[in-house]
């Protein structure tokens, strides 16, 4: 079978993108783009084996990333152009409308901004390409009413089959540990852990991940509130074994798919915009609550105290749905596409 020499232009990847980026290398002749992940706070691996890679230096014009490289790379002999969607890199969207290549569109496709400008050239985009590869049957759903293109669902994560390993949840007795593992951003609203350890004596928080001990330094930390920096492999399985339940007060990413890997069930802001791998937390029906209501949260939390087994049934429940969300799946919706195997 012919092994198709395929260009991926993405924004970042870093470190948690790289076992997904291998495992495609596998099977087609891999060159990748992306900036440098410390640009977004982001850590790429030491070394990158499997694939080709092209770091392109960042040059920006009022938010807009104009680097030419995106479109003149792929000028070179790629059989297909797999294109990250995103209207912030004009370059880049430009080898959608290539007719003499396959192009592939690829990503969650829509933003915050949905605006009529944006509407237009989303539908000039989308219909330019041969068909879309998206994050999640939610992105699917929005756009299938929008155009007839093929479209297939890869279910977004980081980790394979081999990774998804339960981790026993210790016996709860005087205080719910709670735990929380990303990069520090805004709107992921970390504070309202530290806020909820500082006024609730009945748990502990651990926030694990780079940014947010910079974020807490001007701050007295309660005894009952600890910060890590990232964790990886057995120390993470460490802190998990550790704790009772996943918190997460903010923006939801690749998050639930740690929780999920690990067996530990996950509790979500249902008022923030979340990212993609929110479908395994809805497909695996874990709940939501509003972190901005105080009262709310520690009504959750007396909640667990009554009834303590529901931490093992959700997380066995979200354990289980984990196993339709592996690298090696993603990889395989990705050589659907490539090969042309669209329905």
């Amino acid at each position: 079978m012919k092994k198709f020499k395929v260009l991926y232009l993405i924004n970042y990847a870093p470190n948690y993108r790289d076992k997904f980026l291998r495992e495609l290398g596998k099977h087609v002749d891999l060159t990748v783009t992306s900036y440098a992940g410390k640009e977004a706070n982001l850590t790429d691996p030491k070394q990158r084996v499997g694939y080709n890679y092209v770091q392109l230096k960042r040059k920006k014009i009022l938010g807009i990333n104009l680097n030419p490289n995106e479109f003149t790379l792929g000028n070179q002999d790629f059989d297909v152009i797999i294109v990250g969607y995103t209207l912030w890199n004009p370059y880049r969207m430009l080898n959608l409308l290539r007719n003499n290549k396959r192009v592939i569109c690829e990503g969650l496709i829509y933003g915050r901004n949905n605006g009529l400008l944006t509407k237009i050239l989303r539908k000039k985009f989308i219909e330019a390409s041969e068909g879309v590869l998206v994050y999640s049957q939610m992105v699917k759903d929005k756009l299938a009413k929008e155009t007839k293109k093929p479209i297939i669902i890869f279910n977004n994560t980081s980790f394979s089959k081999n990774e998804i390993k339960k981790v026993d949840i210790p016996q709860l007795c005087k205080r719910l540990n709670i735990i929380w593992i990303g990069r520090y951003q805004d709107r992921k609203k970390v504070e309202r852990l530290y806020e909820l350890a500082c006024r609730n004596k009945m748990v502990n928080v651990r926030l694990i991940g780079p940014g947010i001990r910079e974020k807490f330094s001007q701050k007295e930390l309660p005894e009952n509130f600890e910060i890590f920096d990232s964790a990886y492999d057995t120390e993470l399985e460490q802190h998990f074994a550790w704790s009772h339940v996943v918190f997460n007060p903010g923006g939801a990413g690749l998050i639930i798919m740690n929780a999920a890997r690990m067996g530990r069930s996950i509790v979500i802001d249902r008022d923030s915009h979340h990212g993609p791998e929110i479908q395994l937390a809805l497909d695996a029906k874990q709940d939501f609550i509003d972190f901005s209501n105080t009262t709310e949260v520690d009504s959750y939390i007396n909640k667990i105290f009554e009834n303590e087994k529901i931490l093992s049934k959700k997380g066995d429940y979200l354990y289980e749905k984990m196993h339709n969300y592996t690298i090696e799946y993603m990889a395989d919706m990705y050589l659907k596409a490539i090969r042309g195997e669209w329905l």
